[in-house]
């Protein structure tokens, strides 16, 4: 639903930052609806009525920004009250991001925690360890380690077992490393990628940097250094995994 990361990409839509869409035999999952998920889903047709659950990796604006409506037109307005909001509990607390009112609009709302495993119909994930960046947040592992997503972090000595999985999706918002952003650089992430092995690697979440210096350039550098196939996401994108 969308590759931008971090404010400059996101507040000039210089790509979309609606987040992803995970399907599995009919249970659908809305992860981390950034700014626009609403409109990236009316873009591509699918009706967020079908959702039956929404996960925040972090309560950023650029993982979050759409989640109320989100949970609005999963729930029919609230009309309609249904699905499951996963999310760290500083979504909700101090300064949330969940408004109060749209709260009691889905059927039940889990608070995540690190190292846990949770179920949603067909679907199921594990969290990670909480990842240093500011702000809780966690990355997740689907099914028996098929998706790793390894959203917005600073590095970490057990990042690579805490993601690897047979395809990997990698937020990478920083060209090179910058000491006080606790963001994945493109070296790390090719760190990562080369010591997980996965069948798949999937460069996403790009900062200004990134995008200027070409995802799908970078990506096949990557590949060629590596050996792993390294792909860079594009709005729209789909795979089968």
């Amino acid at each position: 639903m969308g590759t931008a990361g971090a404010r400059f990409m996101v507040a000039r839509q210089m790509a979309a930052s609606g987040g992803l869409l995970l399907e599995e035999d009919g249970t659908r999952l809305c992860l981390d609806p950034g700014p626009g998920a609403i409109v990236q889903y009316a873009k591509r047709k699918l009706d967020v009525r079908t959702l039956d659950g929404i996960l925040l990796s972090h309560r950023h604006l650029d993982h979050c920004g759409d989640v109320n409506v989100m949970i609005e037109g999963m729930t029919d307005g609230g009309f309609r009250p249904r699905g499951t909001l996963f999310c760290p509990s500083d979504a909700l607390d101090d300064d949330p991001v969940v408004l109060r009112y749209v709260r009691e609009w889905p059927r039940s709302l889990v608070r995540l925690a690190p190292e846990t495993d949770y179920t949603l119909g067909a679907l199921s994930f594990r969290t990670t360890r909480r990842h240093p960046h500011g702000a809780e947040t966690y990355g997740f592992l689907f099914g028996d380690r098929k998706i790793g997503w390894l959203t917005d972090s600073d590095w970490y000595d057990e990042i690579v077992e805490d993601h690897r999985a047979e395809v990997m999706v990698l937020h990478t918002v920083l060209l090179d490393p910058v000491s006080h952003l606790p963001h994945l650089s493109v070296p790390e992430a090719e760190r990562i990628i080369a010591e997980a092995r996965p069948k798949l690697a999937i460069l996403t979440h790009f900062g200004m940097t990134v995008w200027r210096a070409h995802p799908w350039e970078l990506a096949e550098a990557m590949t060629q250094r590596t050996g792993v196939l390294v792909k860079a996401a594009r709005d729209g994108m789909a795979i089968e995994a």
